[in-house]
């Protein structure tokens, strides 16, 4: 995946749109990750079967730290693409 660089001068003001999809692909990556991850721990080993509280207490507040940091993600990922969709709306597109 490449990078875009910033631009200056009067090319700052335009808005690079592959820079952006490429940011919100990221950030999905991110959301997408933080998912997997939240399932995977969910789903392993069984869940107070063995009587100890504490390990089922860690992974499910790893199971929620995941949560919320899905959550986050997507949240960051939906106002991204909210600011492309404006952009594009606005005809102000650099290619």
């Amino acid at each position: 995946m490449t990078r875009r660089r910033l631009v200056s001068g009067s090319a700052a003001s335009a808005y690079d749109l592959a820079a952006a999809v490429d940011g919100l692909c990221q950030l999905v990556g991110r959301a997408d990750a933080f998912a997997h991850a939240a399932e995977d721990l969910f789903e392993r080993g069984s869940w107070g079967d063995d009587g100890d509280g504490d390990d089922d207490e860690r992974r499910l507040d790893r199971v929620a730290h995941l949560l919320g940091a899905t959550v986050e993600a997507v949240r960051a990922a939906v106002i991204a693409g909210n600011q492309i969709a404006a952009e594009l709306a606005g005809g102000r597109i650099v290619a």
